[in-house]
């Protein structure tokens, strides 16, 4: 007894029997229950479809497998999901809600209760929970396949070994890195560094300026940093003050003034200045330099001159420097004393002044006293006038010579410029006296100007300045404007530069000034290596100042050696980078130090001795900074923050260099910077790859002998190492240099250095290896050996070697080569390690034909060693299944690892490799289906069952994985990028591989159908008798309830099926049922030969369309395709058209051949011409012409002539037919005949509304013959259309050519419906009618 028919005796056990084939309309379906009243009814709903499953816990899972429906006839509410696992299917059924209880209806009011649904519930495509990765054979071959897909992650576990290696090295440079770049310190001899010293303490005893606050005490910081002993410094000590004192001077920038007051008529001021050093006075302070000389001669001030003459030439306006250094001991009291001294013109500003002898200072006092209340002219300075301002601006700098800074004073007026000749003039004069006689003349001169009753300059304003408030930095100041006395009105003020310098005579040439800076430059080397020695070893941690002492000294000495920014900025680079050669400084500092001298260079100039010691300065620094580049990955180690600050920091000088034009000046022949750097870049880069590779080759050649795994490891890890230092590259070094104007591609030149030696130790490699020799023949007669080979057979023995060592070099070189994107495009080409891949490709063809076998034998195995998942879901699937996708997984994820980069060769392993699984794939079920064959002969149905539906879900199972290559193996990319490489014609890579996946799929399809197939035959034969009694039910009988039977036999026969199988699975089942259903339809229309009721038709066709949306379950059942396929669309046209009546079915037919009539493109059977139009109430048709009627008398002519209707006769019912004469023995006729047809414009544009046109041959003696019809719709023709004019004739109008037809489908559908109506005689001269318009076949 099968396993339905069991199901139906239990369900036949507690439902109503059915004794007979009784077609009375109250037979009850199952699961229905009679109530103990009789009139009362308790009616078993539907279940219900539910979207969540509950565990025995009771909480939902909704990743659990479709809902199972009970059998129908089940009593009672919804019992509790048994606990624990479920060794059967029928142990997962899940019964139906409680049932509902409807309100007593009258007894003689039929029963109405709902149709059965399928439940089809949430299911599965593949299983849940699903690892593709787990497998139960893995250890047959020793986990083969396991040994390539663990390549992946052995290659990113020493990645990250390696990467933590480099993390646990020092963040700081080795010691012994740094004694090797470290240069000898800078040295003196001993009578070097005494006269240095000497120099030092000679500028510590004359300080000059106000000086700020000194923590230490500067001789013992001075004897400190010289490593002075006590008895030699008080020896050096005595000769430091044995020399002459230097002689102090004010340097004055008079740079501008604003708000002064207007003196013209126009509203401003002609202003300029007088200064000049006023001596201490004991009786207060005079008023201003003019008042002296007014005091001095006795005569009121002169007048201001317009123009200026100077000694030598005009004074410029930028800068007017001092003409005298002479004594100050004598009077200005009388013009012949002062006309005797000496004027001397004074030095250059890098050039040290001579020092006098001291004086005592009761003699300077005493000299101060003789000066009285007179300033001496030769110490008067003017500026240049500035017509027509308020807010001159001179910017003019003057130097003055100081004789008491602690009690001489700065006195400057301002002057408002109105006469020829002024006290401007007169002052400018005064420096060109030369002897007696001129400076009685000079004297004369201001008498005679003084007695002059012209205007003189009005007085501006005055400022007064103590030179000892001067500090030794000199000041910037602006000074308010002071009056003569309190009552004088004055307003403005003045902006002062002032600061103090010496001048001292020893003994050196304007020309040996830069012995001055060579000092200085020694001084501070020797003061930075001091500071540098508190700091050890760690002197990068210098911040870059000096402490004060060593700055205040450092600022003496620049002030008394009188040297400029520039020299200064000059020295303290010097020493910090000479310094940097022997105690490594921050690189910052030595930017800063550098930016400083840079930013001076285009105020001043050097003198030739000076910008050669800045030449050898820069050489110096650039080796050296050259070999810390080569070498920057030792000394500027990762991943330290602190060290890519100073590296970039390092680079800034370099850029700063290469752009600095002090750098071009004084080495105009050096190299290019940028270049300098890129070279010392691919020097270390040589030089680090041969330090890795010598620390893993170091076994290479005797790897080679013995098969050559040990070496290609080795080189892996080399790769990887180099990676890694790429990496770094990018993360830490790459930005530093390409974030400077030098813009050095870091990444790119290391890459380009690694890749080339990297290949060259590859193919040394590879060349020598050897893979075996190809096997791809033997693999394959291997596994065609196991498809043939029974599953109680033994497997031969075989197994193919495939070393994973090739694959780890390989790996390692694609990580390698990803780093490629930082080269340019253009320089690609030349990258040598495109040339390497080649080699790799016998082992990669090897493996895949080794694969093919280990895959062939683990299903095998797999298939053996079977057992089912006891997963606890309704769903179940076995192992092998798990075991034959988990192979495709390794598969598919080892060629993902290795992105084979050669596109042509990539396509033919792909091919091969999708070849392999769709072979195992098809072996895979083929053994599925030879067990399912031998199954034991006295299994149950229910036991047969449920082994059917394990075995094809593992069939779909591994079925669906096949689906998954087109996007896991990346085969769309694969093929657009070869098609347009290909650029022909034809057939395209994608259309042969999706050719190669849809034949495999397609196979694959058809064997799990054809598994499915005797339950579906099983099922079909058993709907029979269910089918008929819908068919031959009593026309009384609803449709619903003559399907009723039907659909609880699909109902109950698919319970156990809805719940057990994939949603793919069920699908095929659910169509094979369906096909059953639409045949036993099919064949209870044809069954009898007599004539049907059209209440015939109408219940099946009801039927067809609740049986549609019993197998469509509301979406979740078959799809509207899978539905509507040709068989649906036959039956379902067949019952349509016999259920229609005699009159819409001529009219269909009509309708369809006016559609073929407007498709049709021949003339086969000639055509016709004809014209139409309509107007007032009436049609006009006129037949033209006919062209190469077929010839249907025996002479080979015809008498043709044309019979016009109107139909269909419902529209048009007054309207007879007419017809046209005859015209005898021709194949073209020329009618030219009009024919009126009464009708109205409502008929005329109805749907359907259309001329036949028949053409017949004539013929006497037997019934005419049929020649062609045409047909011409009337909704297009004039009058009738909505967009048509008024037309009244057929003037204008165009001839419409009809092509003349026969019907060639002697089996038209209609014809056949309407044949079988022998009781219709309309029917059956329509259709004799017809078939003499049928075509003959030829």
């Amino acid at each position: 007894m099968s396993f339905l028919n069991s199901l139906q005796q239990v369900v036949a056990g507690v439902t109503s029997s059915v004794t007979n084939l009784s077609l009375s309309p109250k037979r009850f379906p199952f699961g229905r229950e009679n109530s103990t009243g009789g009139s009362e009814v308790t009616t078993t709903t539907a279940p219900q479809h539910q979207s969540h499953h509950h565990r025995p816990g009771g909480s939902p899972n909704p990743r659990l497998g479709p809902k199972l429906v009970p059998t129908p006839g089940a009593v009672g509410g919804a019992s509790p999901r048994p606990q624990g696992r479920c060794k059967s299917f029928m142990n997962h059924m899940m019964h139906p809600p409680p049932p509902m209880v409807q309100q007593p209806r009258p007894k003689k009011e039929r029963e109405r209760r709902p149709l059965p649904v399928l439940q089809c519930g949430d299911r599965y495509t593949f299983w849940p929970e699903y690892d593709p990765s787990q497998t139960w054979v893995s250890e047959v071959d020793g986990a083969w396949l396991e040994q390539f897909t663990s390549l992946g992650w052995r290659h990113s576990e020493a990645l990250r070994t390696l990467k933590a290696q480099g993390r646990q090295g020092s963040r700081d440079t080795a010691p012994e890195i740094l004694a090797s770049l470290k240069k000898n310190e800078f040295r003196l001899s001993k009578s070097e560094s005494e006269s240095l010293y000497v120099e030092v303490l000679y500028t510590v005893f004359h300080k000059v300026g106000v000086q700020q606050h000194v923590g230490e005490d500067l001789t013992k910081y001075a004897q400190a940093a010289f490593h002075t002993e006590p008895h030699d410094h008080l020896r050096l000590q005595a000769v430091a003050q044995e020399e002459k004192p230097p002689i102090l001077v004010l340097n004055l920038v008079v740079v501008e003034a604003e708000n002064l007051e207007a003196k013209d008529p126009n509203g401003f001021s002609d202003p300029y200045c007088m200064l000049g050093i006023q001596p201490a006075v004991q009786s207060g302070l005079p008023g201003s330099p003019r008042d002296v000389y007014n005091l001095a001669q006795g005569s009121p001030p002169p007048d201001s001159p317009r123009n200026r003459h100077f000694s030598g030439g005009s004074r410029s306006s930028v800068e007017v420097e001092a003409d005298s250094d002479g004594d100050k001991s004598s009077s200005c009291e009388s013009p012949k004393s002062f006309a005797k001294e000496s004027l001397r013109k004074h030095h250059s500003f890098r050039l040290s002044f001579k020092r006098r002898p001291a004086e005592p200072k009761r003699e300077k006092l005493e000299h101060r006293d003789s000066l009285s209340n007179a300033i001496p002219a030769k110490i008067i300075r003017a500026t240049s006038v500035k017509p027509h301002t308020l807010n001159p601006r001179w910017n003019e700098k003057f130097r003055l010579d100081i004789d008491d800074i602690s009690l001489d004073i700065l006195h400057l007026d301002i002057w408002d410029h109105d006469d020829e000749s002024s006290v401007f003039e007169v002052v400018s004069k005064l420096n060109e006296v030369k002897g007696v006689k001129g400076l009685g003349r000079f004297f004369k001169q201001i008498a005679q100007s003084a007695r002059q009753g012209g205007g003189q300059d009005d007085f501006l304003g005055c400022v007064n300045v103590p030179l000892q408030d001067i500090p030794s930095i000199g000041v910037d100041k602006w000074y308010p404007l002071e009056g003569r006395s309190h009552r004088s009105n004055i307003q403005g003020q003045i902006n002062l530069k002032m600061w103090l310098s010496t001048r001292e005579d020893r003994g050196r040439s304007e020309e040996e000034v830069w012995a001055e800076v060579r000092e200085h430059d020694q001084i501070i080397t020797i003061f930075l290596l001091h500071e540098l020695n508190k700091f050890k070893e760690n002197t990068v941690t210098w911040d870059g100042e000096l402490s004060t002492a060593a700055q205040t000294i450092l600022h003496q000495h620049a002030i008394q050696g009188d040297l400029t920014q520039l020299q200064q900025a000059m020295c303290r680079w010097m020493a910090v980078s000479r310094t940097h050669t022997s105690k490594p400084v921050d690189p910052r500092v030595l930017h800063r130090y550098l930016l400083a001298l840079h930013d001076l260079w285009d105020t001043e100039t050097l003198g030739k001795e000076e910008e050669e010691m800045l030449a050898d300065s820069y050489t110096g620094f650039l080796e050296y900074t050259m070999t810390e580049v080569r070498r920057h990955r030792e000394v500027f180690p990762m991943p330290s923050k602190t060290h890519a600050i100073r590296l970039e920091a390092l680079l800034k000088c370099l850029s700063l260099l290469a752009e600095s034009r002090s750098y071009w000046k004084v080495c105009p022949f050096h190299k290019e910077v940028r270049g300098e750097v890129m070279a010392a870049l691919k020097r270390g880069a040589v030089e680090w790859y041969a330090q890795a590779r010598l620390r893993y080759d170091r076994h290479r050649e005797a790897s080679l002998a013995t098969g050559g795994d040990i070496a290609l490891e080795s080189l892996a890890k080399l790769a990887l190492h180099l990676t890694l230092d790429l990496q770094a590259g990018v993360d830490y070094y790459d930005h530093a240099f390409s974030s400077t104007s030098l813009k050095i591609p870091y990444a790119a030149i290391n890459y380009k250095i690694f890749e080339k030696l990297l290949s060259e130790d590859a193919l040394k490699v590879l060349t020598v290896i050897q893979v075996d020799e190809d096997i791809e023949n033997e693999i394959w007669q291997m596994c065609a050996l196991l498809r043939d080979l029974e599953l109680n057979k033994e497997t031969p023995y075989y197994n193919p070697h495939c070393s994973t060592s090739p694959f780890l070099l390989y790996l390692a070189l694609a990580e390698f080569s990803k780093f490629q994107e930082h080269v340019a495009a253009s320089e690609r080409r030349a990258l040598l390690l495109g040339s390497v891949w080649g080699h790799f490709l016998p082992a990669v063809s090897r493996w895949v034909d080794v694969t093919a076998f280990r895959v062939f034998y683990r299903i095998r195995v797999a298939i053996l060693t079977d057992r089912v998942a006891n997963t606890g879901e309704p769903v179940q699937y076995t192992t092998s299944a798990v075991d034959t996708t988990s192979c495709f997984y390794h598969v598919k994820t080892f060629w993902r690892h290795l992105a084979w980069p050669d596109l042509s060769t990539s396509y033919s392993l792909v091919v091969r490799m999708v070849e392999t699984m769709s072979g195992a794939a098809d072996y895979y079920v083929h053994l599925l289906q030879q067990r399912l064959s031998t199954l034991a002969t006295d299994t149950t149905d229910m036991e047969r069952a449920q082994q059917l539906c394990i075995t094809v879900n593992n069939m779909e199972h591994v079925r669906h994985s096949l689906t998954l290559l087109q996007e896991e193996l990346q085969l769309d990319h694969l093929t657009q990028q070869l098609d347009a490489q290909d650029g022909q014609g034809g057939t395209t890579y994608a259309d042969h591989i999706g050719s190669l996946l849809l034949e495999a799929l397609t196979n694959l399809d058809a064997k799990i159908a054809n598994s499915m197939s005797p339950v579906a035959e099983q099922i079909g034969v058993e709907l029979q008798k269910d089918v008929f009694h819908l068919a031959w039910s009593p026309d009384s009988l609803p449709a619903e309830e003559a399907v009723r039977p039907l659909l609880e036999r699909l109902f109950a026969s698919l319970s156990t099926y809805s719940a057990a199988l994939l949603k793919n699975n069920l699908d095929r089942l659910l169509y094979l049922l369906w096909l059953a259903v639409l045949g036993a339809l099919h064949d209870q229309i044809g069954k009898d030969t007599e004539e049907k009721q059209v209440t015939f038709f109408v219940r099946l066709y009801d039927a067809l369309e609740l049986l549609r949306a019993f197998f469509s379950a509301h979406g979740r059942g078959l799809d509207d395709n899978s539905l509507a396929g040709p068989e649906y669309m036959t039956l379902e046209r067949q019952l349509r058209l016999h259920k229609t009546t005699t009159e819409t079915l001529i009219e269909t037919y009509h309708m369809e051949r006016l559609m073929e009539q407007e498709r049709v493109e021949s003339q086969e059977y000639g055509s016709l011409f004809v014209r139409a139009y309509f107007n007032h109430d009436s049609l006009c048709v006129e037949v033209l012409q006919a062209r190469n009627v077929i010839p249907l008398d025996p002479n080979g002519f015809s008498d043709p002539f044309v019979v016009i209707e109107l139909l269909p006769r419902r529209l048009f019912p007054g309207a007879a037919q007419q017809q046209t004469n005859v015209h005898k023995k021709t194949l073209h006729p020329l009618f030219d005949e009009c024919f009126e047809f009464p009708a109205s414009l409502e008929s005329c544009q109805a749907e359907g509304a259309m001329i036949l046109f028949t053409l017949m041959d004539h013929d006497v003696i037997t019934c005419n013959d049929f020649g062609g019809e045409a047909f011409l719709s009337l909704n297009t023709i004039s009058g009738v259309v909505a967009s048509s004019s008024s037309v009244d004739n057929f003037h204008g109008l165009k001839p419409i050519e009809l092509s003349l037809m026969f019907q060639k489908d002697p089996d038209n559908s209609i014809l056949k419906v309407l044949e079988t109506r022998t009781s219709d005689k309309v029917a059956l001269e329509f259709v004799k009618k017809q078939k003499e318009r049928i075509a003959r076949p030829t």
